[in-house]
């Protein structure tokens, strides 16, 4: 059993060419500088969800990084391009007004409900949910454009799973 999650699962090396969830070539082609490419934006979101209490417990900070090991998406990239990533949409988080609101309107749409779960799953990893998280998550939903039944089917899974 174990061997199949090894083959299937685990890198090829054609894999880059044949995964469309590898990120390493949408970094490569570099966005205008005002826009976010698609990796940038889902990191932005994500870092976003940490923050947006004002605090990283360090739980958070935990799962962010188990996030960045599991997500196929993620861990198709290099160390040196997600640490990239991190400092160049921190940045736009602190300087630009609109930026999570641009960073959300970079994204497919396809992409909403998981960035969604994603965000959520982070924001309750301390098992609180303060003012500011709730602020935070309406904002996402919003700016995500995610419909309310998709929201709430995520909300019970992830609550379910957060609970003990």
């Amino acid at each position: 059993m174990s061997d199949f999650f090894v083959s299937k699962l685990g890198p090829s090396p054609s894999a880059e060419a044949k995964n469309p969830l590898s990120w390493s070539s949408l970094i490569s082609a570099a966005p205008e500088p005002e826009g976010w490419s698609v990796p940038e934006a889902f990191v932005a979101v994500l870092l976003a969800a940490v923050t947006c209490d004002g605090d990283l417990a360090s739980v958070e900070h935990e799962e962010i990084l188990a996030l960045a090991h599991r997500s196929r998406a993620l861990k198709t990239l290099t160390v040196a391009q997600l640490s990239e990533l991190n400092v160049k949409a921190l940045a736009r988080l602190r300087d630009e007004s609109g930026a999570l609101a641009d960073a959300c309107a970079a994204l497919p749409a396809e992409m909403g409900a998981s960035v969604f779960a994603h965000a959520l799953d982070l924001v309750l990893a301390d098992g609180e949910l303060t003012i500011d998280e709730a602020d935070f998550l309406n904002t996402l939903i919003l700016g995500l454009k995610l419909d309310r039944e998709i929201v709430a089917k995520i909300s019970d899974v992830i609550v379910l799973k957060n609970q003990y």
